[in-house]
């Protein structure tokens, strides 16, 4: 009997340990579905009840997935919280942020923790998953210009007590693919828990790919680490296998291929949410999958973010505050602040949050994708015609200053028509984003409107100034839309692209280029001739150009302190100009410094007001405070690399050289037109004087300077254009 009641009370045991192992749920599960779209997610034809559950319920949005080489380096990307490369490694034949093992799988017939020692020096202790290309990374990244951590995440985590497992895996019969681990290892290359080996494949000859997911082990293993670990992440690998082998496959296999790799990791995420019904679920894209032939889609993958607390919305971040539209740098801060730790300063990222809106996140983020998709299309078209077209106009136009009086007049005509054109773009550009239209449609009536404002311009001003109503425009425009939430800034394809990842908010290199050198246009076109022109007059127009260079710079409207203070900088000489003739360089030093501490004053107020996540602005002065002044020495080395990269291989860099063409041979030459023009308007010179300043500090102070100190210069060397090239009376 007491035999019996021994049996019965170790089964009791055995079945409430076991009870309570199944009943512990991690806080957190991250799911990784990799190299997918939102179209892929919620196509018609895919059975994918889970993923539109969680996409209805939770926060959803579009992130922008830029690495530190622009693409590859994604998930260690996320684990530094700032933008990382990823190298091959040519001892294993794969990216070395692919490379992770389970510490007792065997690599070339020796264990995984050995090979780890020999490379790192570093004993693995007790961890159980290994990652053998910590060393490249280490050494890829070492000599970043700005704030990197490799591993920060894992890291941080680790040394706040969060207990970690990895389980997943996206090798191909060919490829390791265990990239995850990338996002969650610390700064050794490892992670306590998980499973990532060839144990959760098995050999499958009829895909493409040669294996396929053992999903009853995958599962298997979630349930047996849930109960250890903070935070578990997953990763089916389905659809990066599909995606590897993409090439080999057809159109329409590999469109089924698709289907069905969802599919399937639908299925396996409905058992993870089953064993853990109460974690938060966290789904991430971390890289983009490739185009097929006919595809378009910007280059922003899906994320879906289900906290406890929130029923259901669009995701965003301080990083972009653009409902819809996080950064991978994001998603680091945010799994911190899950388990309420503070983010070091080395992340980048902000934690992102829920906006919620009156009906599902998938029905709001499809306002918005088609037309993101759009918009990158144009932009394509638009980053390469504007700056070939300024380029070729104003060579020609050097060439018939030089050439004088034995240009044809309809040549000159035309050309200045054209030029005028030209100025018009960027505003045109900014009234086409009013509303949704296709990629086909904004160029269209892109150059459509432009050629409608010139042609207004012309009329009204009898053909005089032609070239002032599109400067006027482009101003008006500008400060308008910034003051009143930036939404021609965010979908005109002259602007920022979310998924270049650049840029989010506020005022872009490109248009505060084009509002710098269209503001000094317009004021000089405004202001009565010299002998004429009153104080007050001259107040209102120093009044109006230090305003918007206080509102460029303003976290909450332009926030872009390095083209405000350029903008300071060419208005403060302008304005010197307009009470002095003649100004040397002492003064236009002096009014430089003076503008720059009156625009610094006004952005610390700001900042004072709305606090360190205002902007990127406050998180550097954060920044500073934190590490001392190599914050503020790493930005001005990134800035200056980023920019010397553009000038290499830009468009813009000719447009730029092909304006100071005209600008040195008005100098140089000094072509009676010229010299009649200046003659004629007082204010016609100063502007450009201003501008090429501005144009400089511009170039010097900002990281692609090249663009805005072209876009600038266009507007300075056109009006230039404009006026001299006329005949007796400057008509059209």
């Amino acid at each position: 009997m007491r035999a019996i009641v021994g049996w019965v009370t170790a089964v009791l045991w055995i079945v409430a340990a076991t009870a309570s192992a199944w009943g512990a749920e991690p806080r957190l599960v991250v799911v990784v579905i990799d190299k997918v779209t939102w179209g892929d997610l919620l196509d018609d034809e895919v059975n994918a009840p889970t993923i539109r559950s969680l996409s209805e319920r939770g926060g959803v949005g579009m992130m922008c997935v830029r690495s530190g080489r622009g693409y590859g380096g994604e998930y260690v990307t996320i684990g530094a919280a700032s933008r990382a490369g990823s190298l091959f490694d040519s001892r294993m034949g794969n990216g070395a942020e692919a490379l992770a093992f389970d510490a007792r799988e065997r690599v070339s017939g020796v264990l995984a923790s050995e090979v780890f020692l020999a490379r790192t020096g570093w004993s693995r202790g007790e961890s159980a998953v290994v990652h053998l290309g910590i060393g490249p990374l280490l050494r890829e990244n070492a000599n970043a210009a700005y704030p990197l951590r490799i591993g920060l995440l894992g890291e941080t985590l680790r040394e706040a007590g969060i207990r970690i497992a990895c389980i997943g895996n996206g090798d191909t019969s060919t490829e390791l693919h265990r990239e995850a681990v990338s996002i969650v290892m610390d700064e050794r290359g490892l992670v306590a828990l998980g499973q990532v080996g060839k144990s959760m494949l098995r050999p499958d000859p009829h895909e493409v790919h040669g294996v396929s997911l053992n999903a009853d082990q995958l599962v298997s293993s979630f349930v047996r680490f849930a109960g250890a670990a903070d935070l578990v992440i997953v990763d089916p690998g389905e659809t990066t296998r599909v995606e590897v082998c993409a090439d080999a496959m057809t159109p329409s296999q590999l469109k089924a291929a698709r289907r069905q790799a969802v599919e399937v990791t639908d299925r396996v995420l409905a058992r993870i949410l089953a064993a853990a019904p109460r974690s938060s679920i966290l789904i991430l894209t971390p890289s983009l999958r490739g185009q097929q032939p006919g595809e378009n889609f910007a280059a922003l993958t899906p994320i879906i973010w289900r906290p406890a607390e929130i029923d259901g919305g669009l995701l965003t971040s301080p990083s972009t505050r653009r409902p819809g539209i996080v950064v991978n740098t994001d998603v680091a801060p945010t799994i911190l602040r899950q388990f309420g730790i503070v983010a070091p300063v080395d992340a980048i990222g902000r934690s992102m949050v829920v906006e919620p809106g009156e009906v599902g996140g998938p029905a709001l983020l499809a306002r918005d994708m088609w037309r993101h998709d759009q918009v990158e299309r144009a932009r394509r078209v638009v980053f390469r015609s504007i700056p070939i077209a300024a380029a070729l106009m104003l060579f020609l136009s050097a060439f018939f200053l030089w050439v004088g009086e034995r240009v044809p007049s309809a040549g000159r005509s035309i050309l200045r028509g054209l030029m005028t054109v030209l100025m018009a773009m960027p505003a045109a550009l900014l009234l086409v984003a009013l509303r949704p239209m296709s990629a086909t449609e904004m160029a269209l009536a892109g150059t459509g409107l432009a050629v409608a404002i010139a042609l207004a311009g012309g009329w009204l001003t009898g053909w005089r100034s032609t070239h002032v109503l599109p400067a006027l425009l482009t101003v008006g425009l500008l400060a308008y839309d910034m003051l009143r939430g930036q939404q021609m800034l965010y979908w005109s394809p002259l602007s920022y692209s979310p998924a270049a990842g650049a840029r989010f908010y506020g005022l872009g290199n490109e248009y505060a280029g084009a509002l710098f050198g269209a503001a000094l246009v317009s004021a000089s076109a405004v202001l009565s001739p010299r002998e004429r022109s009153g104080i007050g007059e001259r107040i209102v127009v120093a009044f109006g150009l230090i305003a918007l260079a206080i509102i460029t710079g303003l976290p909450r409207f332009g926030a872009n302190l390095g083209m405000s203070m350029a903008f300071g900088f060419g208005a403060a000489v302008f304005i010197l100009y307009m009470w002095r003739e003649d100004i040397g360089w002492p003064e236009t030093i002096a009014a430089g410094l003076a503008a720059i501490v009156l625009l610094a004053a006004a952005i610390v107020i700001d900042f004072i007001f709305l606090g360190p996540e205002a902007s990127h602005i406050g998180r550097w002065i954060m920044d500073v405070r934190a590490t001392g002044w190599e914050a503020a020495a790493e930005a001005l080395s990134r800035k200056a690399a980023m920019n010397w990269q553009l000038v290499r291989v830009s468009l813009w860099t000719d447009a730029a050289f092909a304006a100071l063409a005209v600008l040195a041979v008005a100098a140089a030459v000094r072509p009676p037109k010229v010299l009649a023009a200046a003659r004629e308007r007082d204010w016609l010179a100063p502007s450009v004087i201003a501008c090429v300043v501005g144009a400089t500090a511009a170039f010097a102070l900002n990281d692609s300077g090249i663009v805005s100190a072209a876009l600038a210069l266009m507007y300075g060397a056109g009006a230039l254009v404009y006026v001299s090239l006329g005949d007796v009376g400057l008509e059209f």
